[in-house]
């Protein structure tokens, strides 16, 4: 039986999946994210992924998304090198950005907006790809789960401080949540941030405890999600001005667009977006697909969405 294997990797979590030539989904498998920035155990999950899906079996293709691929020269000639080690067939390492926009347009032109641990959109138009965003923690990834954890932290400092204003006591609230959610004081806050192996990871779980602040009517929670979708669709924006397609389709995927708050206001900004055809590790086995040259019909789209329903995005954080 022919196969085909996808893995999509993001900063906090992997997905990998094998299927069958018709879309069926025969085994999934779930682990950390392979973030290649954070040491070299992403290898050894990868190691692990292969193993559990790969053993005894033989594939057509394999398509594989992660995180920061294309972005660091040397990053990602190890990261190709990594994969090549583990599969003899003909197999594709990209972005998992790449590989989002894939799951979410099968081929057809638009803007897909991943906001996960970070943030990009990838564009496709005519055949010609393009990205926006995701310049990294540092200095971008803006409305990503990062940096509303980021974000959090720093408002939370500054009603600390006393350097924001705080007449109706929704700031101590929003302080309270934000240190409950690191689990310290306020005095073990510097250290919870700068000494934490996997600090990526640790600020972007934060923005789910602004998400219930918001939920709870915490006007600074909800503030700090709406700025998120601000710079959100700042992406969708500059890619639909460069491509000279003002109506050009958008799309999304990642964790942050759980919350109900910020993908409404996002769709006010952008316009409403396309519903995704198939999640991000649809997307990687879609692309697996079209490397191994298989001639795709409408059928095999429909049953791999099918298989795959579950791993659709939720629309909130509960």
């Amino acid at each position: 039986m022919s196969l085909i294997f996808g893995l999509d990797s993001g900063g906090s979590k992997t997905i990998a999946a094998v299927a069958d030539l018709d879309g069926r989904v025969l085994d999934v498998w779930h682990g950390p994210g392979l973030d290649p920035m954070a040491g070299e155990e992403w290898t050894g999950e990868l190691a692990r992924a292969v193993l559990k899906l790969g053993a005894g079996r033989e594939f057509a293709a394999a398509a594989l998304g992660l995180s920061c691929h294309g972005e660091i020269p040397d990053v990602s000639e190890y990261q190709r090198t990594i994969v090549a080690r583990h599969f003899t067939c003909p197999h594709l390492v990209l972005n998992d950005v790449e590989v989002a926009c894939d799951g979410a347009f099968a081929g057809e032109d638009g803007v897909l907006l991943l906001a996960g641990t970070g943030s990009m959109a990838w564009a496709k138009r005519g055949g010609v790809s393009s990205r926006y965003g995701g310049w990294g923690e540092v200095f971008g990834d803006e409305g990503s789960a990062f940096w509303i954890g980021r974000e959090a932290l720093s408002l939370a400092t500054r009603v600390l401080d006393g350097r924001l204003p705080d007449p109706a006591g929704e700031g101590k609230r929003f302080v309270e949540g934000m240190l409950a959610a690191c689990g310290v004081g306020a005095d073990g806050l510097i250290d919870w941030a700068f000494n934490r192996k996997d600090h990526r990871a640790a600020h972007a779980a934060l923005a789910r405890s602004v998400s219930a602040l918001s939920d709870q009517g915490n006007p600074l929670a909800t503030g700090l999600l709406n700025a998120a979708a601000e710079r959100l669709a700042e992406h969708v924006s500059a890619a639909r001005h460069a491509l000279g397609d003002p109506g050009l389709p958008w799309s999304y995927a990642g964790g942050v667009f759980r919350s109900a708050t910020i993908l409404a206001e996002t769709a006010r900004l952008s316009g409403n977006p396309s519903k995704p055809k198939l999640p991000p590790i649809g997307g990687a086995l879609w692309r697996a697909a079209v490397h191994a040259g298989l001639p795709l019909d409408p059928q095999f789209l429909e049953t791999l969405a099918a298989y795959l329903e579950d791993y659709q995005p939720q629309q909130e954080i509960k």
